[in-house]
């Protein structure tokens, strides 16, 4: 039987596994208080460690795609302001709008606002807390 998981998008190019897994971590207390399970791509092989194992990476994108198969929402940071280029956020975001999964999305007030994450996002918010938030308000 398939859970409503929360899928917990974002940057990892460029961090620590501190700086990857902090709102990760904070979010998944959050939610696990109101009943509400997150799927975290961190808890996999550090991103850096097996980047030059084809096999290894790929490997790992597929579990991604398929913890987002098997989540109700996505929780997404794309605030600008974090290093790296979310390229794997923004394939993440595209395939969970293909699945029709509801995609929320965390940037900064003063966030360029791109077109394409606009026409996929289901919600933009400019805090975690308000994502969550409204994550809680789909459950």
């Amino acid at each position: 039987m398939k859970k409503n998981y929360v899928y917990l998008c974002g940057g990892m190019e460029g961090y620590s596994k501190e700086k990857m897994s902090g709102w990760r971590k904070q979010a998944t207390e959050w939610l696990d208080i109101a009943g509400i399970e997150t799927l975290d791509p961190t808890r996999r092989f550090s991103f850096h460690s097996g980047f030059q194992d084809r096999n290894a990476v790929n490997r790992v994108v597929k579990m991604d795609l398929q913890d987002i198969s098997n989540s109700t929402v996505l929780l997404c940071d794309m605030r600008y302001n974090q290093p790296g280029k979310r390229w794997g956020s923004m394939a993440e975001i595209a395939h969970a709008h293909t699945k029709n999964k509801i995609i929320i999305v965390w940037t900064d007030e003063d966030d360029i606002k791109h077109p394409f994450l606009e026409f996929y996002a289901t919600e933009i918010h400019n805090s975690l807390d308000d994502c969550l938030e409204a994550i809680v308000n789909y459950y």
